[in-house]
């Protein structure tokens, strides 16, 4: 098969698969939209790359038009690839990080209750 059928013919399942599982996503209520964000990112995501397909090789392609839902296999590995079993000091060096910018208080709203009192007691003032 040539690589414009090959292009034609995934595009057509791509754009089927996301109409699909944009008319379950619309379906959902807003706490189960929220609880699916993960998953409408990455389909998001891997129709928009897959889509365009120029980077990738034509026997990559092809291969996916094996499955019903290539979207769905590209996105559900996609998520699987992403996921980090312990992200703790990712974490810690951003929080580190806030901390030491210290500029964080000046894009965000601070809340009164918890702002250091003063720095002698390095206390926080707690109603």
């Amino acid at each position: 098969m040539e690589e414009r059928e090959i292009m034609r013919r995934l595009r057509e399942k791509l754009d089927r698969n996301w109409a699909a599982l944009q008319a379950n996503w619309y379906a959902l209520s807003p706490s189960e939209i929220v609880g699916k964000a993960e998953e409408i990112n990455a389909s998001r995501l891997a129709y928009n790359e897959l889509f365009s397909g120029w980077a990738y090789s034509e026997d990559k392609l092809e291969y996916l038009l094996r499955f019903e839902n290539p979207l769905e296999v590209v996105r559900d590995k996609w998520i699987e690839e992403q996921c980090l079993p312990d992200i703790s000091g990712e974490m810690n060096h951003v929080l580190l990080s806030v901390m030491d910018k210290q500029d964080a208080g000046q894009d965000y709203a601070l809340d009164e209750d918890y702002m250091e009192t003063d720095e002698q007691d390095n206390g926080m003032k707690l109603s």
